[in-house]
C-alpha cells in the first residue's frame, strides 16, 4: 500500500465522520468507512440494503422533502458544488439522530449526469438539541421583554406620574416626606431596570 493511501486509510479509521462513495445510477454504496453503521446501529448488510433508496426508509417522514430536494440539487449541481443536508435518521433501536451530510459529485457521464457521489456524514444530534434549547431560552427572553414593555412599564409610568403630582403638593410631615422619598427612589430604580432590560433585548 502506498504511503498516501495508508495515511488516508488511518485518517478514515480514527475519524468520527462517516465517509462514503455512492453509485448514483445503481443506488448502492461502493464504500463506507463504517462510522454510519456504528452511529445507526445496523449491520453492514442492513446498512448497504438501506442505501438502495438513498436511505429513504430511515429518514424521519417530515424530513423526506429535505432529502428529495437534496437529491434534485445533486442532479443539477455544478462542478465541485457541495450539497449540504441535515435530517433525522432512525437508529436500529427506533430512536432518531440528526445527521449532517455534505455530498459532492465525483464522477459524471458525458452529459453531466452524476455517476458517483462522495459523501461525509456527521452525528450532530447534540448540536441540534443545544440549538433547540437556545431557541427556547431566546423565546422566553422575548416573552419577558414583551411583558416588560407592555405590562410593567405602563403601571410604573403611572406611579411616576402620581409621584410627580405629589411633588407639587405641600407635604409637611417628616414621616410622610421620608416615606415619599423612599417610594420615589424605589420606583426610579425599578424604572431604570426596566429601561435597561428593554435596551438589552433590543440590541
Amino acid at each position: 500500500m502506498q504511503p498516501g493511501c495508508k495515511f488516508l486509510k488511518s485518517l478514515i479509521e480514527v475519524s468520527h465522520v462517516e465517509f462514503q462513495s455512492y453509485d448514483f445510477q445503481r443506488h448502492q454504496i461502493l464504500f463506507s468507512s463504517g462510522v454510519g453503521e456504528r452511529i445507526l446501529g445496523y449491520s453492514k448488510k442492513e446498512f448497504y440494503e438501506f442505501s438502495h433508496n438513498f436511505f429513504e426508509d430511515l429518514i424521519y417522514p417530515d424530513d423526506l422533502p429535505t432529502m428529495r430536494e437534496a437529491i434534485d440539487k445533486i442532479i443539477h449541481s455544478s462542478k465541485d458544488e457541495v450539497i449540504e443536508m441535515t435530517a433525522r435518521y432512525r437508529r436500529a433501536d427506533g430512536n432518531y439522530v440528526w445527521l449532517y451530510t455534505r455530498k459532492l459529485v465525483s464522477k459524471r457521464d458525458k452529459n453531466g449526469y452524476p455517476l458517483k457521489i462522495t459523501t461525509i456524514a456527521e452525528d450532530v444530534t447534540e448540536t441540534v438539541l443545544l440549538q433547540d434549547q437556545l431557541k427556547e431560552k431566546i423565546d422566553q427572553l422575548t416573552t419577558i421583554s414583551y411583558k416588560n414593555s407592555h405590562l410593567l412599564r405602563s403601571p410604573v409610568a403611572s406611579i411616576i406620574g402620581l409621584i410627580n403630582l405629589f411633588e407639587k403638593k405641600d407635604i409637611t410631615s417628616t414621616h410622610n416626606l421620608q416615606i415619599f422619598h423612599y417610594l420615589k427612589q424605589a420606583i426610579e430604580k425599578l424604572d431604570a431596570v426596566i429601561h435597561e432590560i428593554n435596551d438589552i433585548a433590543n440590541k
